[in-house]
């Protein structure tokens, strides 16, 4: 049996979150490291779902996978995040990004230097999160003023902070300032050691080490007898990614032409129908090559891969219980 990497954590959804109770739970009982839920299209809020995931779990990590820094004020961002952990103490990670485009656009928001932006999002979060004293920062895109959390508490709130990058510059702020990095979805294990790298330097230009930085990354997972299905219902997924998010192209090392093709057959925004016709243009190969498919051993043997090239915790977008059970069955 292929070794399974040493913890992973889980993704649950922001809708149905009432039929996603028992697996929350039971993720928790038996080890999983850590439930996420994301935000990073205009479907559901992160906050309201993982707050009601921490009240029926005891041990789990929780982690925003992720939100977008622009959409809230650091000191909201920062009171957000002290509420989570006077719910579930210790055991929150906030995990931040720069957003994409076009949606950004599209809602007004300007990513206008998202590296430095997102510096200071983080400086600012820590220091209001410390409780150590009130907060005045005057950076290039945050301006607090004598600010603090007014919730009567002293004690400091444990919460980390992930920063999701993909390029180069967002990925070395990770290696110098984050607690961890969030590597995306979608990428070929070549691509995802060449990010850790990167990382790997940003930690050291801070006198810090890798292992300094838990390199957590959004992986697709489908166990199962039939990979061909799972393979095919996969394309959808990706095909829509490399036509709506510019970034995601990169980390696929696909043919820069097939990508042209699929950004011409799926608009943005586009109906199910386009979707699936570019999911046509899809093969078997490129999905393979960046998500994890197969009975339990072929899952566990291509998360090995990941691990090996730098990925400390695996963020699993799975279909099932039994998806979990198998998993955790290498642990």
């Amino acid at each position: 049996m292929a070794e399974l990497p040493s913890r992973f954590g889980l993704m649950l959804p922001g809708t149905d979150i009432r039929g996603s109770l028992e697996l929350a739970r039971h993720a928790d009982r038996i080890g999983v490291d850590s439930l996420w839920v994301y935000e990073t299209r205009l479907a559901t809020d992160a906050i309201v779902p993982l707050g009601i995931y921490a009240s029926v779990t005891e041990r789990a990590r929780l982690g925003t996978g992720i939100i977008p820094m622009w959409t809230r004020n650091p000191a909201l961002i920062a009171q957000t995040f002290a509420t989570l952990d006077l719910i579930a103490p210790g055991r929150v990670i906030l995990g931040l990004g720069a957003w994409w485009e076009p949606l950004a656009t599209r809602v007004g928001v300007k990513r206008e230097s998202p590296v430095k932006a997102m510096q200071e999002v983080v400086e600012a979060v820590r220091l209001l999160l410390s409780l150590k004293e009130h907060v005045t920062y005057h950076g290039e895109y945050v301006h607090l003023d004598d600010v603090y959390l007014d919730h009567g508490g002293t004690t400091p709130h444990d919460v980390k902070i992930y920063i999701a990058a993909v390029g180069p510059q967002m990925l070395r702020l990770a290696g110098r300032i984050a607690d961890g990095v969030v590597l995306n979805f979608q990428h070929t294990v070549g691509a995802i050691r060449r990010a850790v790298e990167v990382v790997k330097a940003g930690a050291e230009s801070a006198g810090r080490s890798l292992e300094d930085v838990d390199r957590a990354q959004l992986q697709t997972v489908r166990v199962g007898r039939d990979k061909k299905r799972a393979l095919e219902e996969g394309k959808p997924f990706l095909a829509q990614y490399i036509a709506q998010q510019p970034h995601i192209e990169g980390g696929t090392e696909m043919d820069p032409e097939l990508a042209r093709r699929i950004k011409e057959t799926i608009p943005w925004p586009a109906t199910p129908q386009q979707v699936m016709e570019g999911a046509k243009l899809i093969t078997d190969e490129l999905i393979e090559s960046v998500g994890c498919y197969g009975d339990a051993d072929e899952v566990r043997s291509r998360l090995k891969e990941y691990k090996d090239a730098g990925v400390t915790m695996p963020i699993v977008s799975i279909g099932s219980r039994g998806d979990v059970d198998a998993l955790a069955a290498g642990f």
